[in-house]
């Protein structure tokens, strides 16, 4: 494993700066691999959580993949309701559904998530899934909601994303693998497959309900209706 080129991943990512050239050929199993060594180096050892990624059909063709991906949220990257902060070129914004789990990876609260996530590779001809999978799926920042008692069903949560009062998207919490609690068995199995350890009170977030949206300056709200709502602006 290229140790040089971890260290330079780890540290773009850490300084949000542009990523390396990645490597041809690269392996799933070996980007997995190269995934724990930056999540490593860029967290410190302080893993938030676990993110599902490229949840959508559509993303996955983009990056030529057929499933979906999971990586690790870094605790430094964690903001709360009202922040303010700077957009750029890659950064992103998805709604989410966050579950808190227990080391059983047993649900205990849910609530409304906002990943900021940021993609910086070199160059287009890196732009895959395989790329994306070794850069823990441009995992950046995530904006956490409060967190509510559990629902048998989250069939009628309906997400809105506006930007100074217009709607930048509309979806489903079902938008996402199927729904939350879905989803949180696909990320339980896929973090056992892959080794990825899951610890009580981790937040995992369940991928994005309406599509990935550029972070264009603007104030923002994402509401979950009776679910709760996040605000927060972009400059």
């Amino acid at each position: 494993m290229d140790e040089d080129l971890i260290e330079r991943l780890a540290a773009a990512i850490a300084a949000g700066a542009q990523w390396p050239k990645m490597p041809a050929g690269l392996s799933l199993d070996q980007a997995y691999a190269m995934q724990k060594r930056v999540v490593a180096a860029v967290s410190g050892g302080a893993v938030a959580g676990l993110k599902a990624g490229m949840t959508a059909a559509a993303g996955q063709q983009a990056f030529g993949l057929t499933h979906p991906l999971i990586g690790s949220l870094y605790e430094r990257g964690r903001l709360a309701p009202g922040v303010v902060f700077a957009g750029g070129a890659g950064v992103s914004l998805e709604c989410e559904i966050g579950l808190v789990v227990d080391a059983d990876g047993a649900p205990k609260t849910a609530g409304p998530v906002v990943e900021v996530p940021r993609l910086a590779f070199a160059d287009d001809e890196d732009r895959d899934g395989v790329n994306l999978t070794a850069g823990n799926i441009a995992a950046d920042r995530f904006i956490v909601g409060a967190q509510r008692p559990l629902r048998d069903s989250y069939g009628d949560v309906a997400i809105t994303l506006t930007r100074d009062g217009e709607q930048v998207c509309a979806a489903p919490a079902s938008d996402a693998l199927g729904g939350p609690q879905a989803a949180l068995a696909w990320m339980l199995g896929e973090a056992r497959a892959r080794g990825l350890a899951v610890r009580d009170g981790m937040l995992l977030i369940t991928g994005a309900c309406g599509g990935i949206h550029p972070a264009v300056p603007g104030n923002y709200v994402a509401d979950y209706g009776d679910f709760g709502r996040i605000e927060f602006t972009v400059t």
